[in-house]
């Protein structure tokens, strides 16, 4: 899935859940939904997910496994913000650190304390966004996660742009970028290279602005994602004018994650 290998993906899932459904295994089924909601999702097949990610989660919340339906309400929070909900997006979050912390998992709620942030941050609560995603990057670096580490980077690099920080925003944005190319993680590297690229471009940098968009697209146009047409649209939009405060961008980065097969004790 990080290397936009849609099509595998579902049929490995597909696969996954004809087999658990022929032996009764509710909790493979469970899983096997969710992976395919999260291809879904992740390749832009929004309406294609959400049937799948509620059943899911209801199967998740059948056998108790308190961590899995975590994991689904950070996808869900994701969709959230692709929607341009961030209220929703926020209470997702909340939710899913509730159920983290039902289940002892310390990792990631960790990454969801970015989450939060970041809901905080779409909402204007800058300071409150702020604070979360500190903590989150504390917590991540502590503990060795680096993808969410990346995700916090992304979060602080928008925070600081939308404050007019526009150094500050290259670093972090650029500190993601870098993790994301660690971990192959082909879309968020191309969806953090797009926001970098929107920076340079309110601190009046058009070139390297075009540079960064130009590489995104390509990673987009390689996974083929249909997010490559929102850059495509800056490359061919031929106004050179900075702009000290950005738009809200169209999406963040894709925070979501397979369910570990983990049930609460």
């Amino acid at each position: 899935m990080r290397r936009g290998l849609w099509t595998d993906q579902a049929m490995a899932q597909q696969a996954g859940l004809g087999a658990a459904r022929r032996i009764g295994d509710t909790a493979g089924e469970a899983h096997a939904r969710h992976g395919l909601a999260l291809g879904y999702a992740r390749s832009g097949r929004f309406r294609d997910a959400y049937p799948y990610f509620r059943q899911a989660l209801r199967q998740f919340a059948t056998i108790g496994d308190y961590s899995s339906q975590a994991i689904i309400h950070s996808s869900l929070a994701w969709l959230a913000e692709r929607r341009q909900r961030p209220a929703d997006m926020l209470s997702h979050s909340v939710r899913a650190l509730d159920l983290y912390r039902a289940a002892d998992h310390q990792a990631e709620c960790a990454k969801i304390l970015n989450d939060i942030g970041y809901s905080h941050a779409l909402l204007g609560n800058y300071q409150q966004a702020i604070t979360y995603c500190e903590r989150a990057l504390a917590a991540t670096r502590e503990l060795g996660e680096r993808d969410g580490e990346a995700a916090t980077w992304d979060s602080l690099g928008y925070i600081h742009h939308q404050l007019g920080n526009h150094l500050r925003a290259i670093t972090c944005y650029q500190r993601s970028v870098d993790l994301c190319r660690e971990l192959a993680d082909r879309y968020n590297e191309a969806a953090t290279t797009n926001h970098l690229g929107d920076v340079h471009r309110s601190a009046g940098d058009i070139g390297a602005a075009r540079r960064a968009w130009t590489h995104a697209l390509r990673i987009f146009h390689e996974i083929d994602h249909p997010d490559g047409d929102h850059v495509r649209a800056k490359l061919c939009f031929r106004d050179d004018r900075p702009h000290d405060v950005p738009s809200q961008p169209l999406d963040r980065r894709a925070n979501i994650r397979p369910a570990e097969k983990m049930q609460a004790s």
